[in-house]
């Protein structure tokens, strides 16, 4: 079935702009978990506080008539008689039909295969950190639309030269071998072989290995530009090797 998108535009009684807003993205967090709705985003007028818009995409029309169901029944009849007493006037819609772009998923079938050695150009050393270890990034190999992959080593001992956060995309970081520590904010946990970690995109992150070096795998949604560097994360401390 073809995917299916719609804006709808709700005004505020005056003055009740922010009621509205808080509203709408409490109900956009109800939907995380929702089967079928791939994009649910609340905006704000620029020059009006009071006017609020909801982007929505839904991989079907039969999901969104689920959604729709849900919201008819139990609690949620609660929250849409909140939203009515703060609208002004009854909410606009307009129907579209998904065609494609950036942040799009289409769908399809197929596959690919590579080895992450051997198929996977090791970046490190023309970033001059050749020395610190091995870094493959494989999303262009793999062919990916939403979700970026890499594949990381560090030597025995030897810290990530900087720390780095997203403005978006969650992360998530599975220990392959070895072991060592990761900074994430201010906490400093240690490793080991099959832990995972999720990292909210913006709590800035750091590993660092131990004596037998360590082998990570890296998920996360594939958003280029979206990593802020931080040369300074790391204190002026020595390493685990130092």
């Amino acid at each position: 079935m073809a995917g299916v998108g719609r804006y709808m535009k709700f005004i505020a009684q005056p003055g009740r702009g922010d009621e509205l807003a808080q509203l709408l993205l409490r109900a956009a967090d109800s939907l995380q978990d929702t089967p079928g709705c791939e994009l649910y985003v609340i905006n704000r007028s620029p020059t009006d506080p009071d006017v609020v818009w909801v982007t929505e995409l839904w991989l079907s029309q039969d999901a969104l008539e689920a959604s729709l169901e849900q919201l008819r029944a139990g609690d949620a009849q609660a929250q849409v008689a909140e939203l009515r007493a703060l609208l002004a006037a009854p909410p606009e819609r307009i129907d579209v039909e998904p065609l494609g772009g950036v942040g799009y998923l289409p769908g399809g079938a197929g596959y690919t295969h590579v080895n992450l050695t051997d198929d996977v150009e090791d970046v490190a050393p023309r970033f001059g950190f050749g020395e610190q270890g091995e870094a493959r990034f494989a999303n262009r190999a793999l062919g990916t639309v939403g979700t970026g992959v890499s594949h990381q080593r560090l030597r025995p001992n030897i810290r990530q030269a900087f720390g780095h956060r997203h403005q978006h995309a969650e992360e998530v970081v599975v220990v392959l071998a070895g072991s060592g520590r990761v900074k994430i904010d201010d906490d400093v946990r240690e490793v080991r072989p099959l832990d995972a970690i999720r990292l909210a995109p913006s709590s800035a992150r750091g590993f660092e290995a131990g004596p037998d070096g360590l082998e990570l795998l890296v998920f996360s949604a594939k958003r280029p530009g979206d990593a802020v560097m931080d040369p300074a994360f790391w204190p002026a401390e020595a390493s685990a090797g130092g």
